[in-house]
């Protein structure tokens, strides 16, 4: 079973492949500086939608095609708070995200915000 996450990246890379085309010929058919492709390619940094639709312009596919598979989001948390979810997660053996998942979502049914 083929499980893996593709980044925006990922995905405009694997079309260009297919296109057999260049990260030079991506910055001419686009417009945008190879310097902008190179750090979504690498994903150092999301496209915005504009940018985003003006790749898959030159690409010739749909920007939908281009999200990435799985989002995350920066949450800030105090370092004691991280290290005490770490340590309870190892102790439970499951991952730090699915203890979170699971306390947010007892938090949710416990204060009425959930079906």
């Amino acid at each position: 079973m083929n499980t893996a996450v593709y980044s925006t990246g990922d995905k405009i890379l694997n079309v260009m492949k297919e296109m057999d085309m260049s990260i030079p010929g991506l910055a001419e058919l686009s417009g945008i500086h190879e310097n902008t492709l190179l750090n979504i390619l690498a994903g150092i940094k999301e496209p915005d939608i504009g940018t985003a639709c003006r790749i898959a312009d030159a690409l010739g596919i749909c920007v939908r095609e281009l999200c990435p598979d799985e989002e995350q989001y920066a949450v800030f948390i105090k370092k004691d708070t991280l290290a005490k979810l770490i340590v309870i997660s190892e102790i439970n053996g499951v991952e730090p995200d699915e203890l979170i998942a699971s306390i947010l979502e007892k938090g949710i049914e416990e204060n009425g915000f959930y079906d």
